[in-house]
């Protein structure tokens, strides 16, 4: 591995690591739920992002489709939070009529 490549891991896994700090401050201080729900997803694209940058160092062509399946499900579960807090947003029916 050339050193230019190495000196770049270097510093993407030093600003990685940086935005799950912020990410996870952001996520336990956040003044609603919104903001919690948009900090869990971006820790799931931090998480693609570290895995990504493993197999890059690493050579582990196998962690990209991991990488690939945490996108899958952390896509998947930003929706499903949306739409429950879509739900939860709404008045309820009236059931008189």
């Amino acid at each position: 591995m050339s050193v230019l490549l190495t000196v770049a891991l270097v510093l993407a896994a030093m600003m990685v690591a940086a935005a799950v700090a912020l990410t996870g401050w952001r996520m336990l201080k956040g003044p609603g739920i919104p903001d919690r729900a948009v900090a869990m997803d971006l820790l799931g694209l931090l998480a693609v992002a570290a895995t990504a940058l493993v197999a890059l160092a690493g050579g582990y062509v196998a962690l990209l489709d991991i990488a690939l399946g945490l996108g899958l499900v952390g896509f998947i579960g930003a929706v499903g939070v949306a739409a429950f807090i879509t739900r939860a947003a709404q008045p309820p029916e009236d059931q008189d009529g």
